[in-house]
């Protein structure tokens, strides 16, 4: 028996007039009770692949946060420029100010108003989460992209393993510095705010514990992805401890850090494991200031992140897949 309106309705969790109202492309629903109508009807058999309308464009915000993060830069250039190759996605990116949890709360609230979908770089925070949660409650399409927040509602979260990052960064840094190396190893972050940081610290410290107890880790220091705050860190750092053999820093701020190795003569002589390829950090592997960065190629995560707006704009589910880590060294450095 061919199946009805009704059962499309059950089968979505909506009522018969919404499904009417998306079946017909009228106004009135969601992205998200689009999508799952849509879902529904073409699992039932309601309607074929061919028989699913497409509507207005799905209205789409970036929130990148401000700043001098090379990266950050890089994912909102991904994000333009393959826009225009998009259809059915209208897309605008907003840049609120880096590090302020209210802030970026304030903005999902507002974009909520204007936008069907939201891709944000996220901040561990509860103003955060309550953000999300109404979000959610509003029909609103979420994707963390980057650093995500696993206990808040989200649609999909495009990025790395942060914690296999970390360990990845102690692994390299360990064989970097040869057998049984002696020592202290420092160890910076962006901001704690980024859980994707709190992982990667995790993920290195679990590595230097299992493999190379003889080195002290260091307390971690947030640079607050201040470039100058990082170099000034950094030279405090040599003179409060003149036996450190290893940096891994795993946020931004990269250039800070390596401006520092080389003001002092330590470039070359301390391990230095950072993230992102990026035009500005790239000279830094060319002369062995930096050994090695693991780098998660913003064009392919903004290309991940746009099937999954594209799937959400007809209808369907796509889970992106996992971005995957690069570990990069001067002899295979990429075009950037």
């Amino acid at each position: 028996m061919r199946p009805t309106l009704v059962d499309v309705a059950k089968a979505a969790s909506v009522s018969p007039a919404t499904v009417d109202r998306v079946i017909n492309d009228r106004p009135g629903a969601s992205a998200r009770t689009r999508s799952q109508v849509l879902e529904a009807a073409r699992r039932l058999g309601y309607l074929s692949d061919s028989d699913v309308p497409i509507s207005a464009a799905l209205r789409v915000t970036f929130l990148l946060p401000q700043g001098t993060n090379a990266y950050i830069a890089d994912l909102a250039r991904q994000a333009r420029e393959q826009a225009q190759f998009q259809r059915g996605i209208d897309v605008s990116i907003e840049r609120p100010r880096a590090l302020d949890p209210q802030g970026l709360a304030d903005a999902l609230v507002r974009c909520a108003e204007s936008a069907d979908a939201i891709v944000m770089v996220a901040l561990n925070h509860p103003s955060v989460r309550e953000a999300m949660r109404a979000l959610a409650g509003a029909g609103v399409t979420v994707l963390t992209l980057a650093s995500d927040i696993s206990d808040a509602p989200r649609d999909a979260f495009v990025g790395i393993d942060n914690g296999q990052a970390g360990r990845l960064a102690g692994y390299t840094l360990g064989r970097f510095l040869g057998r049984s190396p002696q020592g202290t190893v420092a160890l910076f972050a962006g901001s704690l705010g980024y859980r994707g940081h709190q992982e990667r610290e995790m993920g290195f410290r679990q590595v230097m514990a299992e493999d190379y107890p003889q080195l002290e880790v260091l307390e971690l220091r947030e640079s607050r992805e201040d470039r100058a705050k990082a170099h000034g860190e950094t030279l405090r750092l040599m003179e409060d401890h003149p036996d450190l053999v290893g940096i891994y820093n795993a946020g931004g701020a990269t250039v800070g850090i390596a401006a520092a190795l080389e003001d002092s003569g330590a470039a070359g002589r301390i391990a230095f494991i950072a993230h992102e390829v990026t035009a500005e950090n790239k000279p830094y592997l060319l002369s062995g200031t930096v050994d090695a960065v693991i780098d998660q190629n913003a064009r392919a995560q903004i290309q991940e992140v746009y099937k999954v707006l594209s799937a959400v704009s007809y209808g369907q589910r796509y889970e992106p897949e996992p971005t995957q880590l690069r570990l990069i060294l001067r002899e295979n450095l990429p075009a950037v």
